[in-house]
C-alpha cells in the first residue's frame, strides 16, 4: 500500500473508517498497520511520539512499520500484537487494521456489531 492520502469517514468518538475499496486492497495485516500509519491524523507524529501515546518499545515499532518483511539476515520482522492495536487506531485515527482483521473473518464492521449485540 502506498502512502496516498485515503479520504476516511471521520467519527467523533473513535477512529475515523477507511472506505472498504481500500481494504480490499491491503494484502496483509503488515500493510494494514503501515497503511493506518501513512494516513494517522496527525502527520506530524513521529515514531517517538506514537511509543508514547501506546506504550510500545521503539525497536518494536521500527519492525512494525518496516516496509520490508524480513532483516538482513533473513529473519522475519515482528507483526504489531494486538493487544497494542486499540491504541495504536486511537493514536493514529483511523481503523485500517481493525478493518483488515474483520474482511479477513468475513465480517462487514456492522455484521460484527450486530453479532455483539446478539451475544450480550
Amino acid at each position: 500500500m502506498n502512502a496516498l492520502q485515503i479520504k476516511l469517514m471521520p467519527r467523533l468518538d473513535a477512529p475515523s473508517v477507511a472506505p472498504m475499496s481500500v481494504i480490499f486492497s491491503i494484502r496483509s495485516y503488515r500493510d494494514a498497520v503501515r497503511a493506518a500509519w501513512n494516513n494517522r491524523r496527525v502527520v506530524n507524529m513521529t515514531r517517538s511520539s506514537l511509543c508514547e501515546l501506546t506504550g510500545m518499545r521503539a525497536p518494536h515499532v521500527t519492525d512494525y512499520l518496516n516496509e520490508r518483511e524480513t532483516d538482513e539476515r533473513g529473519r522475519k520482522l515482528r507483526n504489531m500484537p494486538a493487544e497494542y492495536l486499540p491504541g495504536f487506531e486511537a493514536a493514529v485515527g483511523n481503523s485500517f487494521a481493525s478493518q483488515w482483521l474483520a474482511m479477513q473473518s468475513q465480517l462487514t464492521i456492522l455484521e460484527a456489531q450486530i453479532a455483539e449485540q446478539k451475544a450480550r
